[in-house]
């Protein structure tokens, strides 16, 4: 009973020090932003190791963040927000128009193709695809009509990936010939026509296959 009584007096000494003491409980709250500092400083860190030791990739983290993954051709809601900031910003992007001439000239390069009253009939060559299909009555398309808009790269993979996807997947056969309809065509262009500036941007990195 003495002992307990004597660390009960010990206990309450100290409190009633510390009360007493401004300096003490300054000292104390001291102590414990430095503790929480020390705490959230070594969890970067070891965040930054997993990082470095490749147990936690940058693409894990980008897609973690929310930002579109590779290969997502159409933008999603990071294209929105890019498109706000840049008209908060009174900014607009500015992108190279492809002209009815340069249009013109890289459909006459193009392999030859018959037409019916559906649409372009395009042979499938060695290496082709419904992609290469498509991005070839594409082009035969935007040589010959206005679109109402100046076409870009951008739109021009926008509207190749919508008819491959309305096309289907399928593997085809050097040889095989697959109609790609004038309809779908206008309707992929229409579509085009509505995307943002900040949808056309995520575009951008594909426009190399159209060189």
């Amino acid at each position: 009973m003495e002992d307990f009584d004597s660390t009960n007096t010990d206990t309450q000494s100290f409190l009633d020090r510390v009360k007493e003491s401004p300096r003490t409980v300054s000292a104390l709250i001291i102590i414990l932003i430095v503790a929480a500092a020390v705490y959230a400083f070594s969890g970067e860190e070891q965040t930054g190791n997993l990082v470095d030791e490749g147990v936690v990739t940058e693409d894990t983290v980008q897609i973690a963040e929310g930002e579109v993954a590779e290969g997502e051709l159409v933008a999603g809601e990071e294209g929105d927000q890019e498109d706000a900031t840049a008209s908060a910003e009174g900014e607009s992007v500015t992108r190279e128009a492809v002209s009815q001439e340069e249009m013109s000239a890289q459909s006459q390069a193009l392999p030859e193709a018959s037409r019916n009253e559906q649409g372009y009939q395009e042979t499938a060559q060695a290496g082709d695809g419904i992609t290469h299909l498509a991005r070839r009555a594409t082009t035969r398309w935007l040589s010959e009509n206005q679109p109402g808009y100046s076409v870009t790269n951008e739109h021009r993979i926008y509207i190749e990936d919508y008819v491959q996807n309305r096309m289907g997947t399928q593997g085809i056969s050097v040889g095989e010939n697959m109609t790609v309809s004038y309809d779908l065509i206008a309707e992929a262009v229409a579509a085009a026509g509505q995307l943002s500036d900040g949808q056309l941007q995520n575009l951008s990195q594909y426009t190399v296959s159209l060189s």
